[in-house]
C-alpha cells in the first residue's frame, strides 16, 4: 500500500523525471551469451492493499500467461511467492512498519514445478489486505527467493524473478547508487532498516537493498524482472536501475493486460545477459558466482630422454641419472652426481644390436633369443627434475668386462595420463674406461 511521502514532486516533474531514469540508467553489460536449456519462472505477487486489482487479473490470465510462456522459452517451470510486508518489528529507531494483521512478510506457496494448475490454484488463495506504509518487504521476499533452497530452482537453469508490485523496498537509503537527478526525495531516502528474518532491526541478518539482496541475485544470476502496476512515476527509474544490475528490466501493466505484461517480463528474463561476477569469481553451469577451479597440473612429459652413464670405479654399475623436462616433454637440463674423478665415467652414444644368444641356446622354432641385458624399469615421469636408474643384468656385465663395451637398445613406453602408450626406442654403446678392471657383478 503507499502513502504520500515527504516533499513528493508533482506530476509534471515526476513526467520529467521519468523521462531523465530512462535515458541515464542501462542494464549492464553481461557475460551470458548462450539461453541455458531450462528456465525456471518464479512469480512474486506484492499482496498489500493497493495490489487488489492484480490479484484479480493474475487470478484469470496467468494459465494463458504460462501456456504462452512455454511456447516461448525452453523447458519452462514455475513457482509461486506472496510478498507482503513486516509486523511488529523491533526497531530502536523512529521508523514504523505497522502492516497489522499477522502478516508474514513473504510466503512461498508453490515451489518450482512443472504442474502448472498447482501455480494457478495457489494464485487462487491470494487476495490483497494491509499494508499500513509505503514501503513493503520486498528486500526480503527477493532474497528468500534467490537463497531459500525450499525454492527448488534447478541445477543448470536460468532463473527468472518476476515481482508485480507497486512500491519500493525497506532501506535506509534506497537513493545509493542512484543518479541524483533522478531522486525522489533528498538523501537519505529512508524507508527502514529491512530487518530480516528475526524481525529486529540492528542485527546480523538486516538486509541491505544494494549489497545484500541485490547483490545476491547478480551472484546466483537471478535476473530480476519487475512488472510494474501502477506504481508512483517516481520509482519507475528507481527500479530501472536495480532491476538493471541484476541483468533485469521495467515493464509497466498501463495499457495493456497483465498477463501480457508478465510474459514479457520472462521472455526478457529469460535471454537476458547477466551481469558480470564481481572479481574473482566465474559463472558455473548454473550460472551461478564462484571461486574458479584451481588450474590442472602440467601434463606429464610425453617425451623424454634417457641417458645411462657407466661408471667401474666401484664395480661396474649404472649410476643415477637427472633429467629436466618442461610442460611439453623436451629436456632442458641433465646431470650425474659426481661420484668418480676425471675420466671414471662413459657416456653410451652409439647405435647397434644387442649381442645375440650362444649357438644352440635358448632356440625355439629356429629363433634365438638373446638374454636380457637391462633389467626392467617402471617409474612415472613428470614435468621437472627427475631421477632415472638403468640397471645391467648379469650376462650384460660379464659381456662388457669381457670386450670392454657393449650395445645396449633399450625400449621405452611412455603413457601420458588420460593418453595411448608411446613407444620409444634408443641404442646405445657402453665402454669401459680405456685404464679400468674388469669387475664382476656388483652386490
Amino acid at each position: 500500500m503507499r502513502f504520500p511521502i515527504t516533499n513528493r514532486r508533482m506530476r509534471v516533474t515526476a513526467a520529467l523525471l521519468l523521462c531523465v531514469g530512462v535515458a541515464a540508467v542501462s542494464a549492464p553489460t553481461g557475460a551470458q551469451a548462450d539461453t541455458p536449456p531450462h528456465t525456471d519462472v518464479l512469480f512474486v505477487f506484492d499482496t498489500t492493499g493497493s495490489m487488489g486489482g492484480a490479484i484479480s487479473e493474475a487470478q484469470s490470465d496467468i494459465q494463458e500467461a504460462m501456456s504462452q510462456i512455454a511456447t516461448a522459452v525452453p523447458d519452462p517451470q514455475f513457482g509461486l511467492v506472496e510478498v507482503s510486508d513486516y509486523d511488529e518489528v523491533v526497531n530502536p529507531g523512529e521508523f514504523e512498519y505497522d502492516i497489522g494483521g499477522g502478516h508474514a512478510p513473504w510466503t512461498l506457496h508453490v515451489p518450482i514445478t512443472p504442474n502448472q494448475s498447482q501455480v494457478s490454484e495457489g494464485l487462487l488463495k491470494l487476495s490483497a489486505s494491509g499494508g499500513g506504509d509505503s514501503p513493503e518487504a520486498y528486500g526480503r521476499a527477493l532474497f528468500e527467493s534467490a537463497a531459500n533452497p525450499a525454492i527448488g530452482w534447478r541445477a543448470g537453469a536460468r532463473g527468472v524473478i518476476v515481482l508485480v508490485a507497486d512500491d519500493v523496498p525497506h532501506d535506509n537509503d534506497l537513493n545509493e547508487g542512484i543518479p541524483p537527478e533522478v531522486f525522489a526525495q533528498p538523501s537519505p531516502f529512508d524507508t527502514g532498516v529491512d530487518p530480516g528474518a528475526d524481525n529486529t532491526v540492528g542485527t546480523g541478518d538486516d538486509l541491505d537493498w544494494q549489497k545484500t539482496v541485490l547483490q545476491r541475485l547478480v551472484t546466483d544470476g537471478r535476473p530480476l524482472e519487475y512488472v510494474d502496476y501502477f506504481g508512483e512515476p517516481e520509482y519507475f527509474p528507481y527500479w530501472q536501475n536495480w532491476t538493471g544490475r541484476t541483468g533485469g528490466t521495467v515493464v509497466q501493466a498501463g495499457g495493456a493486460g497483465l498477463a501480457e505484461k508478465i510474459v514479457e517480463a520472462v521472455k526478457a528474463g529469460a535471454s537476458a545477459a547477466l551481469p558480470p561476477c564481481p572479481a574473482g569469481l566465474v559463472r558455473n553451469a548454473s550460472e551461478q558466482c564462484v571461486t574458479p577451479p584451481p588450474p590442472p597440473p602440467p601434463p606429464p612429459s610425453n617425451n623424454f630422454k634417457f641417458e645411462p652413464r657407466i661408471s667401474c670405479a666401484k664395480g661396474c654399475h649404472v649410476v643415477l641419472v637427472k633429467i629436466t623436462f618442461d610442460s611439453a616433454g623436451n629436456v632442458t637440463g641433465e646431470s650425474i652426481p659426481e661420484e668418480e674423478g676425471a675420466g671414471a665415467s662413459a657416456v653410451a652414444s652409439a647405435a647397434g644390436k644387442a649381442k645375440p644368444c650362444a649357438k644352440g641356446k635358448g632356440k625355439k622354432k629356429g629363433k634365438c633369443k638373446a638374454p636380457a641385458l637391462i633389467k626392467k624399469l617402471s617409474q612415472p615421469v613428470v614435468a621437472g627434475e627427475n631421477t632415472l636408474k638403468l640397471k645391467l643384468t648379469g650376462p650384460a656385465i660379464a659381456a662388457l668386462n669381457k670386450k670392454g663395451k657393449l650395445k645396449l637398445r633399450v625400449r621405452f613406453t611412455f603413457t601420458p595420463n588420460g593418453g595411448s602408450p608411446k613407444v620409444l626406442s634408443h641404442t646405445y654403446t657402453v665402454k669401459l674406461p680405456k685404464k679400468g678392471k674388469k669387475h664382476g657383478p656388483k652386490k
